[in-house]
């Protein structure tokens, strides 16, 4: 059986790095091992040790999540906050048949900057190297495609995409609960849910689809269930960042009003 180290931080959730995954599957029945460097985050922001820790730990829940669902063996570690040692301490005790590593584009990736693919190789395994984009583009082009953001001027989508958080949702799971307290929206990336009020099935949904939108304009409880329908990627943002958004912009008040009108016809219609 191949075993693969898999290594990222920022470009975790990326599509090129589940290509390479999905190839690897359509080989066999590999095992991965993904590490996650603490790395500072890019930007010049400030962050604690503890921060970075905190932040890798959820990325590599994300990822373990992702890889799980992809229908991959995968296990995995938050590793030192420099990359090298993080590959070094994995590679202790365990073997392994390559090292995929992800990281930014030239220009923007610290990894890169430190020759890291070249000094991983120095190891003696075959590398893989995929670069991948910046969570946060890749968040602000997702933004950009969904019907409810398009058009928004750039310097708004790129603040709600940085506030934003890719999730992996597992197929039977509920992202929202009726009752429960609403502080984010969830824009769908892909998959499909069903929205469920006192039991009854009121709509469902699919990619570029939003909903929250009711609780963070009005913060109550949430109005119905959200039940992921089958594996499902959504973006969460929240309450306080889309308020902002809403606040400076007329046509995104305008489309959320709309979205909200069309959401209470669907709950407040009888059932057949």
């Amino acid at each position: 059986m191949r075993r693969y180290l898999v290594v990222g931080n920022e470009t975790l959730g990326g599509r090129r790095l589940e290509e390479e995954v999905a190839a690897r599957l359509r080989r066999g029945s590999p095992e991965f091992h993904i590490v996650v460097p603490a790395s500072p985050p890019r930007g010049g922001l400030t962050y604690t040790e503890g921060e970075a820790q905190g932040l890798a730990e959820d990325r590599l829940e994300r990822g373990l999540r992702r890889f799980a669902e992809m229908g991959a063996r995968v296990e995995g570690q938050v590793g030192d906050g420099d990359p090298f040692v993080a590959i070094e301490e994995a590679l202790q005790g365990q073997r392994f048949d390559e090292i995929i590593l992800s990281t930014l584009p030239p220009g923007v990736s610290k990894w890169l900057k430190l020759d890291l693919p070249h000094l991983v190789e120095e190891l003696g395994l075959p590398v893989t190297h995929v670069v991948a984009e910046p969570e946060p583009e890749v968040r602000e082009s997702a933004l950009a495609g969904v019907p409810l953001f398009a058009g928004l001027p750039k310097r708004h989508l790129r603040r709600l995409a940085r506030a934003s958080m890719v999730i992996n949702h597992r197929q039977g799971e509920a992202i929202v609960s009726e009752g429960s307290p609403g502080r984010d929206l969830f824009v769908l990336l892909d998959g499909r849910v069903r929205i469920v009020q006192h039991g009854r099935t009121v709509a469902s949904m699919s990619a570029g689809d939003v909903f929250g939108e009711i609780s963070v304009l009005d913060p109550g409880p949430r109005t119905a269930d959200v039940i992921a329908e089958t594996p499902t990627r959504s973006l969460r943002l929240p309450a306080r960042s889309f308020r902002a958004a809403v606040e400076e912009d007329a046509r995104l008040a305008s489309r959320v009003l709309a979205s909200v009108g069309r959401r209470m016809r669907a709950i407040a219609q009888p059932p057949d």
